[in-house]
């Protein structure tokens, strides 16, 4: 399993670099490939997770990181494998980082595109304002770019 995992990680850090270098180049054409194969992936690891919290539940060890690592220095036979688990570790939270900095991305593209479309429709952002009740209202107004 940890093996499996293991690729399946390299596979989805690689696809996120990727998904980055599309993102930055504004390419568009390969993002739905590389977010079809991120869902794989994450499928197969979330499969993988489940697949461990069953064994952790079994031998009434938490249903978490620090659980698998409790079961792994139980064992002789398994215990080598804690150097792996913690490396595991480490490339998931590097995943999570690139992640992280793609959603960014994401974001900010999508407001520079919004922002374009407005002024395309003639409509000028204002700042948000918050009510008594605290909660967000937009305030936009518009005006008119060409006559006809």
């Amino acid at each position: 399993m940890l093996a499996q995992d293991s690729s399946a990680i390299q596979q989805l850090k690689q696809l996120l670099i990727d998904e980055r270098e599309q993102l930055a180049q504004r390419k568009q054409d390969q993002l739905a490939i590389i977010a079809e194969q991120k869902t794989t992936l994450v499928s197969q690891l979330g499969h993988n997770s489940k697949q461990r919290q069953k064994v952790l539940n079994a031998l009434n060890l938490p249903a978490n990181a620090e659980g698998w690592d409790l079961f792994l220095q139980r064992n002789t036979a398994t215990f080598p494998l804690r150097e792996d688990w913690q490396r595991l570790i480490g490339e998931f939270e590097e995943c999570q980082e690139l992640n992280d900095i793609n959603g960014k991305m994401i974001a900010r593209s999508q407001q520079t595109l919004n922002h374009l479309l407005n002024l395309l429709r003639g409509k000028v952002a204002t700042a948000s304002l918050y009510t008594a009740q605290g909660l967000k209202t937009e305030q936009t107004s518009s005006f008119t770019v060409a006559k006809a």
